[in-house]
């Protein structure tokens, strides 16, 4: 496995892990995104039109970029900020600011759905996974991702972030524990592939949505 270079993602104000000089944080992202990049390539995802959910800086989309998994993209956002700085440095698709719970886009429109560390911050994420299902084709495939806890917060912990808060990353609502998140996301999708150690701290899941 290559390790992680960390000079492709230009730093903004927001997501310091992709820039982040701490190698065992360096060492746990590139695993996860390396996961990433294997699943989008395995569902062939460079021949497919896609959407990110939550796409903030569009440090994602550079790595998944680099290593030319995907090619006609949307990602949207609700933060203007993170949206500017992915338009200005990370022109590889169309960016938009937009609600996860009102796309504005045609039912069945998308091949495959990004959801990476979205969920966990969503009050209503029933609400929200069915907009996504709306959007999205027939038997179109879900890539979502969450922190893994309580071994998330408790990592913060050890590398001395959020004490006030024992651990708990701010904006983080929903914590998902892997059973839970499992049960959640079986009652919309067929899960065919399911990651936890390999992608440590993160849990994440390839599905396969079911016809309407």
């Amino acid at each position: 496995m290559n390790k992680l270079d960390v000079s492709i993602f230009k730093k903004g104000k927001v997501d310091k892990n992709y820039v982040s000089d701490n190698l065992v944080i360096r060492w746990l992202l590139n695993n996860f995104l390396v996961k990433i990049a294997n699943i989008l390539q395995s569902i062939n995802s460079v021949s497919s039109f896609g959407l990110d959910v939550g796409c903030g800086e569009g440090h994602l989309i550079s790595y998944l970029q680099s290593k030319r998994v995907i090619r006609d993209l949307v990602a949207i956002d609700l933060d203007e900020e993170k949206l500017e700085f992915a338009k200005q440095h990370y022109p590889f698709c169309e960016y938009l600011k937009m609600d996860i719970n009102e796309l504005k886009f045609k039912s069945n429109t998308f091949d495959y759905i990004l959801a990476n560390e979205i969920f966990e911050h969503l009050p209503d994420p029933i609400k929200a996974i069915k907009e996504v299902r709306r959007v999205a084709k027939d038997r179109a495939y879900l890539i979502i991702s969450v922190p893994y806890e309580p071994f998330f917060h408790w990592g913060n912990l050890v590398r001395g972030e959020y004490w006030n808060r024992g651990g708990k990353s701010p904006g983080h609502i929903n914590l998902w524990k892997r059973k839970e998140f499992k049960r959640f996301l079986s009652k919309f999708v067929e899960i065919k592939g399911d990651y936890c150690f390999t992608t440590f701290p993160w849990l994440l899941y390839l599905c396969k949505f079911r016809p309407n």
